[in-house]
C-alpha cells in the first residue's frame, strides 16, 4: 500500500495559502478513500486539528528550542546550500520526521524549502512568480528577489512534480526556470470548503455594517492595490452617498498607508476594517455584499474571486494574467492602475440589477469548473502518475 504524506505548514494569517491547505485536505481524503493509499498529516499549528480527518493518521512535529536556535545561528554564516542539504536532516524538525516516515510521496501546499531538504520524492506548490513579474512593490527587495530565484530553481530541479494554479503560470515557471515540462502540473484553485458549509450571520449585529457595502477580502500587501480601490470608491460616493467600502485580512506592510489614505480623504465612516474574519462570517460577508472588487495586480489566479462565484456575489477584478482564464465572463474587468475605470465598473453594477444576475448565474457555471470535485480529480491523476 503507498503511503502519502500532506506537510500542513502556512498559518491562517497566511490567508491564500492556507485556504489552498485546506483544499489539500479533502483532496487527502478523497484520495485515501478512493484508492485505498495510507495518508499522514504531518503538522506544527493547532490550527489544523479542525480541518484534518478525526479518525485519520496525523503527526504533530513538535519544534525542538535547541533545533531552532543553532539553524538561526548557523543561517547566516553557512551558505543555505550546504543547510539544505546536510543540516536540515538534523537540525529541521520537520525534515527529520518526514524523513523518518513511510511516505512514499510528500505533498507540500506551501511552496516551502522542505521539498529540496527531505529525502523523498514530493510535488510541492509553487503559486506565483510576480517578484519577476511585478518587482517594483515594495514586497520585494533586491535581496527577497535573489532568494526567490534561487528558492524556484531548486524547486524545479527537485521536485517529482510541481503543483502550479493555471497554463500561464506553469509557462512562467518553464520559462523563467527551464523546469521540465512532464513535472508541471496544472491544479487550479478552488474555493476552501468551509464556504460550502456556511450558514449566513446578522452582519449589522457582528460588525455594525447597516448600509449596502462593496468588498474587498485580502490583506495589506501594497500589489492589492486597497489605495486605488479607495479612490475609486470615493468618486462613487458622489453618487451614493450610504455605500460602504468593506475591507478584511491580516495587517501587512501597506496597512498604515492605507489607514491612513482612509482618513485623510474624510472617509472613516465609510470604510471598515474587519481584520482577520473568521472562517464561519466568510459566506454571509460575500453574499450580502453588493459586489466583490478584487484589485490585485497579482496572478496568474487567485481564490477570492472563485469564493465571491460560489457566494453569489456579483464580481469585478483587475484583467491581470490568467484571470480572465479563471472566471471569465462571471466578472467585469478593469486596468487596476486606473482607478476611475474601477469606478466606473462599479456604478455600472450598483446601478443595473439584471447585468449583477446575469453575473451570478454566469458564476454558477464557471464554479462548477473551479470547484473541489473537479481539484480532486486532478489531484489523484497527479498522485498517480508521480508514484508510477
Amino acid at each position: 500500500m503507498k503511503t502519502l504524506g500532506l506537510l500542513l505548514t502556512s498559518p491562517k494569517e497566511v490567508g491564500g495559502i492556507y485556504q489552498y491547505s485546506i483544499s489539500m485536505i479533502d483532496a487527502c481524503n478523497f484520495l485515501q478513500k478512493k484508492t485505498g493509499y495510507n495518508v499522514i498529516y504531518f503538522f506544527s499549528d493547532d490550527i489544523w486539528k479542525k480541518h484534518i480527518p478525526k479518525k485519520s493518521n496525523k503527526i504533530f512535529i513538535k519544534k525542538n528550542f535547541l533545533n531552532r536556535l543553532i539553524t538561526k545561528l548557523i543561517n547566516p554564516i553557512l551558505p543555505s546550500v550546504f543547510y539544505d542539504k546536510y543540516l536540515a536532516k538534523i537540525f529541521n524538525d520537520e525534515v527529520i520526521t518526514i524523513n523518518k516516515s513511510d511516505c512514499d510521496l510528500i505533498i507540500l501546499p506551501s511552496q516551502n524549502r522542505t521539498c529540496y531538504q527531505i529525502e523523498k520524492r514530493n510535488i510541492t506548490s509553487v503559486h506565483d512568480l510576480m517578484h519577476r513579474y511585478r518587482p517594483k512593490f515594495s514586497e520585494f527587495s533586491k535581496t527577497i528577489i535573489v532568494d526567490r530565484d534561487l528558492h524556484y530553481s531548486k524547486i524545479s530541479k527537485f521536485a517529482t512534480g510541481i503543483f502550479v494554479d493555471s497554463k500561464l503560470g506553469g509557462k512562467q515557471l518553464m520559462n523563467l526556470y527551464n523546469t521540465n515540462r512532464n513535472k508541471v502540473f496544472v491544479l487550479p484553485f478552488a474555493p476552501p470548503k468551509y464556504l460550502h458549509k456556511s450558514k449566513k450571520y446578522n452582519l449589522k449585529k457582528k460588525f455594525n455594517i447597516k448600509n449596502k457595502y462593496i468588498f474587498y477580502p485580502a490583506q495589506f500587501w501594497e500589489h492589492k492595490n486597497h489605495i486605488n480601490l479607495i479612490k475609486a470608491f470615493k468618486k462613487v460616493k458622489k453618487k451614493n452617498k450610504n455605500i460602504l467600502l468593506v475591507f478584511c485580512g491580516a495587517k501587512k506592510n501597506y496597512f498604515n498607508k492605507v489607514k491612513n489614505y482612509v482618513e485623510n480623504n474624510c472617509l472613516k465612516k465609510s470604510v471598515f476594517f474587519l481584520g482577520r474574519v473568521d472562517d464561519k462570517y466568510m459566506y454571509s460577508l460575500y453574499n450580502k455584499a453588493e459586489m466583490t472588487v478584487y484589485p490585485s495586480f497579482f496572478g496568474p489566479t487567485n481564490i477570492p474571486p472563485l469564493e465571491a462565484l460560489l457566494c453569489k456575489s456579483p464580481l469585478i477584478c483587475s484583467d491581470v494574467f490568467a484571470m480572465k482564464e479563471q472566471v471569465g465572463n462571471a466578472s467585469l474587468y478593469f486596468n487596476p492602475r486606473e482607478f476611475t475605470e474601477i469606478s466606473k465598473k462599479i456604478n455600472l453594477l450598483l446601478n443595473n440589477t439584471s447585468l449583477r444576475k446575469k453575473l451570478i448565474i454566469n458564476g454558477n457555471k464557471i464554479i462548477k469548473k473551479y470547484n473541489q470535485t473537479h481539484f480532486n480529480k486532478l489531484f489523484l491523476k497527479y498522485v498517480k502518475k508521480s508514484l508510477s
